[in-house]
């Protein structure tokens, strides 16, 4: 046998069902539901990871963690030491802290969400955790609560009491990145029809492009989104917010990928160390991100209340953006939590 005649091993064929098998091995764990009691507090500050950066204010409740699908550059994957969904079973608990601590917080508009460490309606059509959340900050007239998304469990969000008092938030990319990135989530088109099916319920709603991605052809495509979302929600009014942010995450996010040989095309591009030691891209990056943005957003709605996650005072100047929040970012979305809820 000649040498030209040998069998060779592909070792790019391998790598590629190598991959395969590690993302749906990953995959299946996550779609995993355990049941836990949660021995600390359920409500938590926003964790503004640096002082150096403008933080939202928002307060966290985490009545489960984990979330059913996969994205690449999701940072739960590398926070918790398990792929796997938690419920926790001592909802009481959290109903209890959340009564307390609202007695010193009696006029002060305050901003929760649920979505910092797991998705909040994957598990809503079995679970019913955002009803209940709902239902327990229902007597709260100084309360508005976000509930976030890939997904497109909307249907027995109905039963909220006050649609008003409660925020959808859905988060978006574009559609070659959801593509490449993600895997489970609801198509990008599906969630903006979910949007309009909200709204339509009453809630308002939001958007949230975090992480933007760089890539070729980047710009068109993120400014092709912002416009389908004004294609498809009736009244603008009825958006609470948007944000963005470029890809940033923790250092282990790379190794872990790189050990999975899935960490491009994340980590394709140069990155740098920020002050909260986080890898981000450069700053020149980040702003025409956002400056991109903000005139699309603008161009279709003038006052967009679009605000830019995690970045300095610096970033927000090099925008032009940071002459809409004089007061600083937490008042700006504190008053826009007051004009929701001023509808009650």
């Amino acid at each position: 046998m000649s040498i030209t005649n040998k069998p060779v091993f592909c070792l790019s064929l391998y790598h590629n069902e190598y991959k395969k098998l590690m993302i749906h091995n990953i995959e299946r764990e996550r779609l995993n539901l355990k049941t836990a009691i949660h021995k600390g507090e359920f409500w938590k500050p926003c964790p503004g990871t640096s002082k150096d950066y403008l933080c939202c204010g928002y307060q966290i409740l985490t009545p489960l963690t984990g979330c059913g699908m996969y994205c690449s550059y999701c940072i739960l994957q590398v926070y918790f030491d398990h792929q796997h969904q938690t419920c926790y079973e001592n909802f009481d608990d959290l109903e209890r802290e959340v009564h307390h601590k609202m007695e010193e917080r009696i006029s002060a508009v305050v901003r929760f969400g649920t979505g910092e460490f797991g998705d909040s309606l994957y598990q809503e059509d079995k679970l019913g955790l955002s009803r209940k959340v709902a239902d327990v900050l229902d007597r709260y007239n100084n309360v508005l609560v976000e509930f976030k998304t890939k997904s497109v469990n909307i249907s027995t969000l109905r039963q909220i009491k006050n649609p008003v008092k409660a925020v959808i938030g859905f988060s978006l990319n574009t559609f070659t990145m959801a593509a490449l990135l993600e895997r489970g989530t609801a198509p990008v088109l599906e969630r903006l029809k979910a949007a309009r099916r909200c709204e339509e319920m009453g809630f308002s709603v939001a958007f949230h492009f975090d992480p933007m991605v760089w890539y070729d052809g980047w710009e068109g495509e993120y400014r092709q989104i912002v416009s389908m979302i004004y294609d498809h929600i009736k009244d603008a009014k009825s958006i609470a917010w948007c944000s963005m942010g470029g890809f940033r995450t923790m250092p282990s996010l790379k190794n872990e990928l790189r050990n999975r040989s899935i960490h491009l095309p994340l980590f394709a591009g140069e990155m740098i160390l920020g002050a909260d030691g986080k890898l981000r891209y450069p700053r020149p990056l980040r702003v025409s991100f956002y400056k991109a943005m903000d005139e699309e957003f603008r161009k279709n709605q003038p006052d967009a209340p679009l605000y830019i996650c995690m970045e300095s005072q610096e970033v927000w100047e090099a925008c032009g953006m940071y002459g809409r929040i004089p007061y600083g970012l937490t008042h700006f979305l504190d008053e826009r939590a007051k004009t929701i809820l001023s509808c009650v």
